[in-house]
């Protein structure tokens, strides 16, 4: 034989060298190292994608553009920095030591924005929130050594809602860290 291998000299000396490969193995193999790599992937980023309509309304009007604030809360160990790009407004925290949220002696909130103070962090809140009522997203930066239920804290309180499950202000709340 030409090749060195032996097919079993039979009558006719050449055997059929096509052979069905079983695959189910190596599927099953694939589909495993598939699910595998997408269970362990890192997702970095996650993002929005602006649609909206342009040109003008029903009524044939153009619409006036709505103001837009890139609304940063940075919690510190000293307490909030509230920057909204033209203005920067500092939260202190108080005599013990605590952030202070809604009212100066106490941190309890009982569910009426309007009767926290006005140098809390609802407060400087609250007076963002009326100069941009249509505006949804904040952004909390926070530095490297606050507490995991401070930042809870924060977000929930972004988050505030009404009896009616509406928002009241930022419910679109974005968490990064502190630079």
């Amino acid at each position: 034989m030409a090749g060195g291998m032996d097919l079993g000299g039979g009558k006719g000396g050449k055997k059929s060298l096509d052979t069905a490969i079983n695959l189910v193995p190596f599927i099953d193999l694939m589909a495993v190292t598939i699910s595998f790599l997408i269970m362990t992937a890192v997702w970095n980023q996650i993002s929005k994608l602006q649609v909206s309509v342009s040109g003008p309304s029903s009524g044939g009007e153009a619409q006036t553009p709505q103001e837009h604030l890139n609304i940063i809360v940075v919690m510190t160990e000293k307490g909030f920095t509230i920057n909204t790009g033209s203005a920067l407004v500092t939260v202190d925290k108080n005599a013990n030591n605590k952030y202070v949220y809604c009212r100066a002696g106490t941190d309890a909130f009982d569910g009426d924005i309007n009767k926290c103070d006005e140098n809390t962090l609802i407060g400087q809140l609250r007076k963002v929130k009326a100069k941009v009522p249509e505006q949804q997203n904040i952004t909390v930066n926070c530095e490297g050594d606050i507490n995991y239920s401070d930042l809870m804290r924060v977000i929930d309180t972004c988050n505030i809602r009404d009896a009616n499950k509406q928002p009241v202000l930022f419910p679109d709340v974005s968490v990064g860290a502190a630079s």
